[in-house]
Order: structure tokens, then sequence, then C-alpha cells
């Protein structure tokens, strides 16, 4: 995690990190904290367990955040992004009690209060048609109920809305962040069927499978590098921050991808194998993130 931090632009001072579980085969679940880079995510700390193994993965998952936190600084705000199926409260203390901002969704069958109010109300009216938002501090959830802040969206065009817990003020965050977590998904494409092939493994010992993780997170990492630094080639100039109402460039190929295809054009030249530091970094959706002060 300290390399992956020292290899970013200096003026980084916010982290989003991914909590999120895959298959791979029928033997394992792996349990993975990523990092969110440039349209792509980088496992940080994993865990795998068998796939029909029983019982809460709270221990597992207390372990990751714990070989995290002394790779990261203080100063930097670092959120943590789950989707509905992994949400707990003892995950979401979890997360506070590491000093991490939770950014946890929920499904919205259950109730919630207002903090200074008696009443429980549907989670399903906060924002019962697209095109809506709110935010505010609630208590949520009757049983194992959380102190927190709501915040709501629901877009033209989407199913559902996103209801995210977060211990953030409603006027500290933005609910358009939850969207760097759909980085998270190229993680198990880039293991699988779009990069390692990992899917076909035939290993059956999970703390084998652990160690060849580590070789294919280092690959990954070196892929992303190499193809931020080349997207950031190809543009007019260097972007070093975006503003709330100006949408960055629309990414056509994978960072992943742009690295792998800018590694072999380099073998096939003759020039040097390298991991290059980014001295800009390649935008995304939501790269007000990762410059707050932009707008």
């Amino acid at each position: 995690m300290g390399w992956v931090i020292s290899l970013l632009p200096r003026n980084i001072e916010q982290i989003a990190l991914a909590l999120d579980a895959t298959n791979i085969s029928d033997n394992f679940v792996v349990l993975s904290l990523n990092i969110l880079l440039a349209g792509c995510g980088i496992p940080m700390a994993w865990c795998f367990v068998k796939a029909s193994e029983p019982g809460s993965w709270k221990p597992q998952w207390q372990k990751l955040i714990e070989k995290l936190l002394d790779a990261i600084a203080d100063n930097f705000q670092v959120i943590v992004t789950a989707d509905r199926g992994l949400y707990a409260c003892w995950l979401y203390q979890l997360i506070v009690e590491a000093g991490w901002h939770p950014f946890l969704r929920i499904n919205h069958q259950g109730t919630y209060r207002l903090q200074d109010h008696q009443t429980w109300l549907p989670l399903a009216g906060v924002v019962p048609t697209p095109g809506r938002l709110w935010s505010g501090q609630v208590v949520c959830f009757q049983t194992n109920p959380v102190s927190c802040t709501l915040l709501a969206r629901w877009d033209m065009g989407y199913k559902d809305p996103w209801l995210i817990l977060t211990d953030l003020a409603p006027t500290q965050a933005d609910p358009l962040w939850y969207r760097l977590r759909s980085s998270t998904e190229c993680v198990y494409r880039e293991l699988k069927s779009d990069g390692w092939q990992w899917q076909h493994t035939r290993l059956l010992d999970p703390k084998r499978a652990e160690r060849l993780l580590l070789a294919i997170a280092v690959a990954s990492l070196w892929m992303v590098v190499l193809g931020g630094d080349a997207e950031n080639q190809f543009l007019d100039a260097p972007h070093t921050c975006f503003s709330e109402s100006i949408e960055p460039p629309l990414r056509q190929v994978s960072c992943f991808l742009q690295g792998l295809l800018t590694l072999m054009a380099n073998l096939l030249n003759n020039l040097p194998i390298r991991l290059p530091r980014w001295t800009s970094f390649p935008p995304t959706p939501v790269d007000h993130f990762y410059y707050p002060n932009s707008s």
C-alpha cells in the first residue's frame, strides 16, 4: 500500500478503497480490499475462504483492515465503499474505528428516523422517484441501529436508488463518490477473462492461491500505472484537476489494457521495462473526489 501511494501524484491526499468478494472457480471466495485508481482496482489485502465454508466474515475483514492501517498516513482521507450484499453494522463500525470513512450502500427495505425525531420511516420513501436526491443525519435500522449520514440519490435510467451510509457530514460527502466503487468490478475482469485468466486455475489450497494473487496484484498494478502514464501522454495537456461541472474525457480503453499494450509495444521495440510514477492522475468520472479544491 505504501508503494502504491508513493507512485501517486504528490497532491493526492484522498484514497478510495472497496471491499468486495468474488468466487474463483467453485473452490474459493476471495475477500479483498482494493484501492480504486484510474477506473481500475488493485488488490491491496486479501484472504481466501472455502466457497462452502459457513460463518461470518467479520474476523477476515477486521484482519485485512488492520494490515493496511500503518501504511496510510493520517493526513489521507480514506473512504471505503461496499455494495449492498456486504453491509453489516459491525463492518460500518470497523471502518470508523480505523479512522476511515464508510461509504456503504444499503437496501431500501429497512427503516430510518431523523436524529431529532422518534418516528421511523421507510427507506424506500427517501427518494421515491428517479431524479431526486436527499441527505441528512439519521439513525438507520431499528434492529442494530447506526447513527450516521444517509446519502440518497436516484438517477434517471437506474432501476434502484443509491442509499449510502457514511460518517461524514452531509455537507462533506457526495453520493456520486460511490461511482468509484464500479472500478472494483474491473479487478475481477482483469483477474479472470479480460486479463490473467484465473478462472481456469486448478489450485485447491487457499494459501497457495493467496500467494499467487500477490504476483497477480503486482502485475495488475504495473499494467495500470503503465496505462495511466501512456494515457496522459495522449491527452493534449496534462489533467491535474477537473471541475465538478465538467466531465473528463471518456476512456475508450481501460488503463489495465492500455498498460498491457504499452508493455508489449515496448518489448517489441527493445525499450527498457519500467514502472513510472504518475505525475498527473488519469481522469475518472469523479475526479473531484481526488481534487476536492478544484471547483
